[in-house]
Formats: C-alpha cells, sequence, structure tokens
C-alpha cells in the first residue's frame, strides 16, 4: 500500500456515474424479458444492492486508492467506530459509576467498624481504672485488718495492677488488619476508578478533523487499549471492591472469633501498589513501549507531554509500511466488529487497495475477511448497479489473500497484436477542424486505435488479473510523489499560482494518470485512459498553437503523466497504433512556424523511453529477457519513478532516451505506418550531441548500442521498395541526417554496415544537386567521409558492402557515371564516381577478399564478366584497373579540384598507396 500521506480528493476525484441501466446476463437474451421491477432470484451473502443500503455505490474512490486518506472507507470507519466507542465508553463510565458509589458506601460503612475495632488495638481506660479500684479496695482490707502496722509490705501494697504490659490480642490483630484492608482498598478502589473515567475521556477526546486524521488517532489508541489491556483493568476494578467485601466479611467472622497483630504491613501494601499504579501511569506515557500509544496517563503526564511538544497525530514520523500496517489493523477491526452491511461491504472492497504481506494477510484471514469476501464475489448480481466496478473490487481483493509465489489455477489467453488489429486501412482521412482539410498523418491510425479500445473493452479487455503486487505499490508510491511535488508547486511562496483551465487539466492529467494506468493494467485498456491521454495531446497541441499557456512546471507534470498513460496504453497495443501515439507526441515539439510556441524536445524523454522499453528487452534489468507486455510497463513504471524522484538526473539522459525511440519508429516504418512527414519529424529531433548516459535500468557500463541500431533501422529503411517511402527526397535526407547525427562505434559486429554503406553510395549518386546548397548530397559525402575514416570494418563488413552494391546495382552505377564525358554530369559526382570506384577495388585487394564471388559486380569496370571464374588473374586484372582510375581522378583533381572533404580523402589515399598512372 502507498503512503497515505496526500488526500485522495485533491489527486482528482473519480466522477460520478448516474442514470446507469442495469446490465444484462448473457443468459436474459435467451428469455422473456422480465417485468419491470422484476429481479431475477439470486442467492445472496450479505448486502450486496446498494439500492437497500444507505450510501450510495456509486461513489468510488478513484482507482487503486480505495484505502488513502481520502478514500470512502474511513468516513465509514468514522462512523462505525463513533458508535462502536460511545457503546462502549459508555458501559465502562457505568461500570466505574457503580464501582465509585459502592466503594464509597461501603468505606463509609467500614469506617465506622474500624472506628470500633480500633478501640482494641490499645489498652481500655475503664479496665484499668476498674482495676484500680480493686487494687486500693485490696489494700483498705489489709491496713483495716493489721494489728502491727510494721507487718505490712509495702511493696505488695505498691504492686503493679497487671505483671506484664498491654498487648493487643492476635482475634483484635486479625479483626483490625481485615476491616482496615477492606477500608483502604476500598479507598484505592475509588482513586483508580477516578483515573480510569479520565482514561475514557481521553480516549473519546479529540475526535475532530478529516476522516483518515481521526482514523489514525483513534486506530492507534484502540491498538493501545488492546495492548495494554486497559479493558480488563476497568473490568478487574468491580472484583477488587467484591475482595474488599469479602475482607470485611472474614473479619466480622474472626472479630466474632477474636484478633491478630501486623495490621499496618497489608494497608501498607496497598498504599504502596496504589502509588505504584499512579506512578507507572504517570510514566508509561511518556516512553514509547510496543510501536503503540500506553491509553494509562496522569494528569502529570500530559502535563509533562504538552512541555514536550508531543502531539496525537505522529503522521510526519510514520513510515509508509507502519501507515499501511495501521489502516489494515483498522481494516480489520472494522470487519470483525461492524454489525452494518454495507460499512461491512465497503471494508471489504477497501481490501482492494491494501499492501498484501504475511501479516497483513493473516490478520485479515484471523476477522474472516477472506471469506466474507468470496462469498460476496460469487453472490454478486449482475443487475445490480456498478456491478462491473463492485466485481473489481472484490476480485482485487480476493487476489490480496493469494500467496505470491503460488501460480493461480486458472488461466487465460491473452489476445495477440495481430488479433486486435488487423488490415489497418491505408486511406486518408481530413483533419480535424482547423487544419483546412488538410490531411494529417497518422490520423486513420487514431481512427482505428479508439475503435480497438472499444472492441477490447466490450469483449472484456486483456485483463491482467495476476498483475504484481509491487508494480501496483510503485504505482501508488509514485502517485504520492506527484501529487506532493504538485501540492508544492501549487502552494509554493516563491511564485502566485494563477489557476486556469489549462493548467489546472495539466496538473489533472499528471495527478490523475497514475490510477488510469493501474486500472489498465489491472483490466485491460480502458476508454477513460485513451480519452485522457487525447485530452493531453490537445492540450500541448493548443499550447504549440498558443491557445492555451503552460509553465515548464505543468508541462514536466503533464509529461509524467502522458508518460503514465502510454505505459498502460502500449501493452498488448498494435505496433502501428503505438507508433502513432508518439508521432502526435512526437508532432507537438516539431519545429514551430511563425505563431506558434517551440516545445524543448527535452520534454518528451519519459513518454519516448517508455515507447522504447515497451518495443524491446533492452540489457540491464532485473528480470531476464524475454519480457513480456505487463514486464515493459514495470521496467518502464520503474523509470518514469526513478526520474520523478531525481528529476536534476533527466536532463542528462533524455537526449539518449529520444534518440533510443526515434530508431524503433525508423527500425520498421512500414510497420509503423510512417507517412512521409513522420520519417522527416524524427529525423529533425534526432540529437547529434547525445551522449550515452546511463538511463535507468540499463546496463551502467555498456551504451545502448545507438550506432548499431542506427545501422539496423537504416538497413531495415533501404531494403523496402524505393518507390514507396523514399518517393521523396526529403525522407532520404532526413534517413541521412539521422545517420550523420549518429556517433560511430566499434559495437557493430552484428550491424549491416555494408548495407548501409552502400546505400550512402547510392545516394550520392541518385540525390539531385539542385536541392538548396546540395545539402542532401552534401550530408551523404559527410557520412562517406565518416565510413573512410570508421576503425570497426570486419572482413564480414567489407564482403556485405561488396553484396549489397552489386544487388542494389550501385558498382553499375558508378561505370556508368566514370565514363560519362563532357558536361554529361557534374565534376563532383563525376570524381566521387571514379574515386569510389577506385577504392571499392583497392579495398578489395587489400581485405585480400578480391577473388571472392561477392566482388564479382566489379568486372563491369574490367569488361570481363568470367574473369572470377579464374581466380588467378583477378588481383592482377584488378591492379590494372585500379592503376588506371588513379591516373584518371588524378588529372581530375590537377584540372580542377572538387570541393569537399571527402574527395580529397581519396586523392590523399591515391597518392599514399602508390599507384602512379604509369602504372596503367
Amino acid at each position: 500500500m502507498s503512503t497515505p500521506h496526500t488526500p485522495l480528493r485533491d489527486a482528482g476525484t473519480a466522477p460520478r456515474i448516474t442514470n446507469i441501466q442495469p446490465k444484462q446476463s448473457r443468459a436474459s437474451t435467451r428469455q422473456s424479458a422480465p417485468n419491470r421491477g422484476q429481479r431475477l432470484p439470486t442467492a445472496t451473502f450479505g448486502n450486496t444492492d446498494p439500492r437497500t443500503t444507505g450510501i450510495p455505490q456509486e461513489e468510488f474512490d478513484e482507482y487503486g486508492a480505495e484505502l488513502e486518506p481520502g478514500a470512502r472507507v474511513w468516513k465509514t470507519y468514522v462512523k462505525e467506530a463513533d458508535k462502536f466507542d460511545t457503546e462502549q465508553v459508555e458501559g465502562w463510565n457505568r461500570s466505574l459509576d457503580v464501582t465509585l458509589i459502592f466503594a464509597a458506601l461501603f468505606t463509609a460503612i467500614c469506617t465506622a467498624f474500624v472506628i470500633e475495632s480500633s478501640k482494641s488495638l490499645k489498652e481500655d481506660p475503664t479496665e484499668t481504672s476498674a482495676r484500680r479500684l480493686d487494687q486500693i479496695a485490696s489494700i483498705l482490707l489489709v491496713v483495716a485488718g493489721a494489728n502491727d502496722l510494721s507487718q505490712l509490705n509495702s511493696t505488695e501494697i505498691m504492686a503493679p495492677i497487671a505483671s506484664e504490659p498491654f498487648s493487643p490480642r492476635p482475634v483484635d490483630l486479625c479483626v483490625n488488619i481485615l476491616w482496615f484492608f477492606s477500608l483502604i482498598l476500598s479507598a484505592a478502589v475509588s482513586l483508580i476508578s477516578m483515573l480510569a473515567k479520565e482514561w475514557c475521556y481521553l480516549f473519546m477526546s479529540g475526535r475532530i478533523g478529516d476522516p483518515w486524521s481521526q482514523t489514525k488517532r483513534r486506530q492507534q489508541r484502540w491498538e493501545g487499549i488492546e495492548k495494554w489491556k486497559m479493558e480488563k483493568v476497568i473490568i478487574f476494578l468491580p472484583s477488587l471492591i467484591h475482595l474488599s467485601f469479602l475482607s470485611f466479611a472474614v473479619g466480622i467472622c474472626i472479630y466474632l472469633w477474636d484478633m491478630s497483630p501486623g495490621v499496618a504491613i497489608p494497608a501498607a501494601v496497598v498504599t504502596v501498589v496504589s502509588v505504584l499504579i499512579y506512578v507507572a501511569s504517570t510514566i508509561l506515557p511518556l516512553l514509547e513501549f510496543f510501536g503503540t500509544e500506553c491509553p494509562y496517563s496522569t494528569s502529570i503526564s500530559r502535563f509533562i507531554q504538552r512541555l514536550r511538544g508531543a502531539d496525537d497525530n505522529k503522521s510526519g514520523k510514520q513510515s509508509p509500511e507502519e501507515a499501511g500496517r495501521i489502516a489494515v489493523g483498522a481494516l480489520a477491526w472494522l470487519i470483525k466488529t461492524n454489525e452494518n452491511a454495507n460499512s461491512t461491504d465497503i471494508a471489504l472492497q477497501a481490501v482492494a487497495g491494501a499492501e498484501s504481506d504475511t501479516a497483513n494477510r493473516q490478520l485479515l484471514k484471523d476477522c474472516g475477511a477472506d471469506t466474507m469476501i468470496s462469498r460476496r464475489l460469487i453472490a454478486l448480481d449482475s443487475y445490480m448497479n456498478n456491478y462491473e466496478r463492485i466485481s473489481d473490487l472484490y476480485t482485487r481483493a480476493q487476489s490480496f489473500f493469494q500467496d505470491p509465489e503460488q501460480k493461480p489455477l486458472t488461466t487465460s489467453t491473452e489476445l495477440t497484436s495481430t488479433e486486435q488489429v488487423a488490415n489497418i486501412p491505408t486511406e486518408k482521412v481530413t483533419d480535424t477542424p482547423g487544419k483546412k482539410g488538410t490531411d494529417t498523418p497518422g490520423e486513420k491510425v487514431n481512427a482505428k486505435s479508439n475503435q480497438e479500445i472499444r472492441d477490447r473493452k466490450s469483449s472484456g479487455g486483456v485483463p491482467q488479473k495476476d498483475l504484481h503486487r509491487e508494480i501496483q505499490k510503485t504505482i501508488r508510491n509514485l502517485r504520492d510523489t506527484i501529487n506532493e511535488q504538485i501540492d508544492a508547486h501549487v502552494t509554493s511562496s516563491g511564485h502566485t499560482f494563477i489557476f486556469t483551465p489549462n493548467n489546472i487539466q495539466a496538473l489533472r492529467v499528471g495527478r490523475t494518470a497514475a490510477s488510469h494506468c493501474l486500472r489498465s493494467l489491472q483490466n485491460g485498456i480502458q476508454n477513460q485512459t485513451q480519452e485522457l491521454f487525447d485530452s493531453a495531446i490537445s492540450l500541448l497541441e493548443s499550447y504549440r498553437n498558443r491557445d492555451a499557456h503552460l509553465n515548464p512546471k505543468e508541462i514536466e507534470y503533464l509529461m509524467v503523466g502522458i508518460a503514465m498513460l502510454l505505459s498502460s496504453l502500449l501493452v498488448d497495443c498494435h505496433i502501428a497504433i503505438g507508433a502513432q501515439y508518439v508521432m502526435r507526441l512526437l508532432r507537438t515539439a516539431s519545429r514551430a512556424d511563425t505563431g506558434q510556441n517551440q516545445l524543448r524536445l527535452g520534454y518528451l524523454a519519459l513518454p519516448l523511453i517508455v515507447y522504447a522499453i515497451s518495443r524491446n528487452d533492452y540489457r540491464g534489468w532485473t528480470k531476464p529477457p524475454p519480457l513480456s507486455p505487463i514486464s515493459r510497463s514495470e521496467r518502464a513504471i520503474e523509470v518514469i519513478a526513478y526520474y520523478v524522484s531525481h528529476p536534476s538526473k533527466l536532463t542528462d539522459v533524455s537526449s539518449t532516451m529520444i534518440n533510443l525511440a526515434l530508431l524503433e519508429l525508423l527500425s520498421d516504418p512500414e510497420g509503423y505506418k510512417l507517412e512521409d512527414d513522420d520519417v522527416v519529424t524524427i529525423s529533425d529531433a534526432f540529437d547529434p550531441a547525445a551522449e550515452e548516459a546511463h538511463i535507468r535500468t540499463f546496463p551502467t557500463k555498456s551504451p545502448p548500442d545507438t550506432f548499431s541500431r542506427t545501422l539496423k533501422s537504416m538497413a531495415t529503411i533501404v531494403s523496402k521498395d524505393p518507390n514507396g517511402l523514399f518517393s521523396r527526397n526529403d525522407n532520404i535526407i532526413a534517413c541521412l541526417t539521422v545517420l550523420n547525427r549518429t556517433r560511430m562505434d566499434k559495437s557493430t559486429s552484428d550491424a549491416p554496415v555494408g548495407q548501409v554503406y552502400a546505400f550512402v553510395v547510392e545516394c550520392v549518386l541518385n540525390l539531385p544537386s539542385l536541392d538548396p546548397e546540395g545539402f542532401g548530397r552534401n550530408v551523404a559525402l559527410d557520412l562517406m567521409q565518416r565510413f573512410h575514416s570508421y576503425s570497426g570494418w570486419t572482413e564480414d563488413h567489407i564482403l556485405d558492402s561488396a553484396q549489397s552494391l552489386g544487388r542494389r546495382g550501385v558498382i553499375a552505377r558508378l561505370q556508368q557515371v566514370a565514363v560519362l564525358e563532357g558536361n554529361d554530369t557534374d565534376l563532383v559526382i563525376k570524381s566521387f564516381a571514379i574515386g569510389q570506384a577506385w577504392f571499392l577495388i583497392d579495398l578489395a585487394i587489400e581485405s585480400g577478399t578480391a577473388s571472392r564471388q561477392d566482388w564479382r559486380s566489379l568486372s563491369l569496370f574490367v569488361g570481363d564478366e568470367n574473369l572470377w571464374d579464374s581466380p588467378d588473374l583477378v588481383i592482377p586484372t584488378l591492379e590494372k584497373q585500379r592503376g588506371a582510375l588513379a591516373k584518371q581522378y588524378r588529372a581530375m583533381w590537377e584540372k580542377e579540384q572538387p570541393h569537399h572533404e571527402y574527395l580529397g580523402t581519396i586523392y590523399q589515399s591515391i597518392l599514399q598507396a602508390g599507384k602512379s598512372p604509369s602504372e596503367s
């Protein structure tokens, strides 16, 4: 479960669904329609029909946020907790009141007896006086009977009345012990009862604020009550009065029998125990035990807490795991104690948003939640309002109890991309209003994508019920992070945020995209996800046309939302539809015309890397390839989450991210249904200065093989029908530009270097020189210079070049241009043809591959098609031809030097080879 810090309602409230007709089951199509108001009989467990409850079921939470701070379950929790606590505390208070009254009465009664019994603990003055009088009388009798006073014994006369000092009888002591114990115990019960009533008051106090704050505060206090056995203490107090009464009764019996010493010791014990209880109630709240709040307290402890600045609301100190534990504990309590069927339904449905782990599962199983959810899921009536939504909640709640290490018993068949979309139409459609009826590339695919969404929705989509809990947790945490950043942006004191419909829409997309993404990944593509993506693109187009104003931060949040939406839209999506999603985005950042805003290309980094990841299993992630579409989406979400949390690192890798996506688009233009303008847009967006920076989930030490992927993409393009995609020169120039902007490296062992090399040679020969400043031809010649200096050539590359040059007729074209005379061709092309022919023959000879059949097309220069049938004659013949070409090229160079670096490089190579014209 994500950390419930940000109120969900701020993140966008799910729209209220009204006037929804009951869903008709398939069985009803084979039966007569029931009368109005008649319902087919169904077995039910609990109350699952919202029409019989007081809470409307259509007020659902945002998808995946059923346990967030603003969720409806907390309102129910507060309502039910108030009822439960009021009844509970009233019962405690009544018990304590009875205890206090009885203790007071019993104390008064016991006092009267103690006053009387205490007299036996000291000598009785009346009895002493009587004894003294007896002694006086005895003395007088002795005196009266004595004849001689001298015979009187003065010692006997002055002897004390008693031979031993006064001591209480044991019976008296025993009686006084019991009665004083009873008196002190009843007084102690009165003291503890007063403290208990104060604890009850504190438990019920402070119930203000939003539902989640009240829930958290109340749940923490309740857990403390259960942990510290406060209820048992209150229940135990009357038993102390019972003990006091028993002690008094035993004393009465002994009083009638007699007494014993040591009265003060038991009384002191009771006093000490009472003092210890009071001291503990003062100290324990100041300490933290068991991670809960101690419910015992005194006025002294509360005073100390106030001085320390402690607060009941400790959400800022809680970890996400602790907040999740409290939330699940609150759900378990609500399910276990609640008697309202509707509240129980809401609590059970909220389990769908809980974070599954062993402790949480066991806690909810102990209260029977798994059984109740299963019963409600089976008993759902397909005629009820919001059947699909409630069914989805119970299904996800049921999956909460599944052990992730156990495989599900059910199997599902997923639609393949070819089954989803087939025979994508190629006819044009008119543009949207405001485009003056012009044709927009890719609109036909967009129309098809909308139909695909409807088809997949009507057929139940492509559900992913086994969606891993980790990706759900990642999405929820990402949503919380985005919401916190948006809140900080809106409430920042550094600037004044002005609410307009446009920036509110941009922030709304950023806030709600995560929930739409989670729902689509769980249940298949949703119409709402597609609509939200379309509205985001429309907002960018309005910004481009200056119909909307967006600040840079709002554009960033909008792009994060678009990236999240793409991560779900691209799952099981037809490749052409996915490509058009990206092309629509790229067009918003293409070169702006007068009167338009230029959207910085770097904003597109996250959506484009999501697309690239969705199409390839790049190395470096924790899961090994091949990856499923859901796993690719999970990887993309991990990348988004990382760069949302570390925005400063996104700038360093944005160009590499963009280039990876552009190369993917160029890898299959026909399959992606790219138009002519799309290729130009892609080439304009390609960044030649992109550093091979480390992208999250990619290898840390190896680059993403940009050059190799570029070569493969170009090889795929040039292998297509030249009269198709490359019917326009600007498309060829666009591809050459991408090649020229790519940094060459040696990670091309499996790359089609030879095929691309042959394509570039062909472009130099066939591109017209009439374009402004000969841009296309100069780009091709620049590439020839880079290939000439490239150090990664291998024998396989050389032979691949020979095959490609012959297969595409490039060598034949070189031979034709080289023999043209006069003004039939310009100097640059003829110099290139002669110099390139010399270079290829020299390459074949120096590489030791000249006698291979791959170079058979060079026979056009030697005029002998059967030369390669005699391998011994190949190299001498080619050396002779090489010398002739060197002589011809040197003569042209000395007559008039062409103005391009590559042609000068060829001339220097001829000189270094030491081949003079006389060798011909």
